[in-house]
């Protein structure tokens, strides 16, 4: 099964991308990982289409 999840800059704490994985991806010494749920997964849509570029994970937790 495909989970989603967020890369996430260390530095800025922002969304880089989203990836889908059967395991999460490694991560790295600026890049980190989260699971991304629905809810987040749709939080971040939603601000995307509002013409947000940089999304910073707490905004969509």
């Amino acid at each position: 099964m495909l989970l989603s999840y967020f890369v996430v800059a260390r530095s800025s704490g922002n969304i880089i991308r989203i990836t889908r994985r059967t395991s999460p991806p490694a991560d790295t010494a600026t890049l980190l990982n989260v699971k991304a749920s629905t809810a987040s997964l749709h939080c971040y849509q939603a601000l995307y289409a509002k013409g947000q570029d940089l999304i910073s994970l707490d905004s969509v937790s």
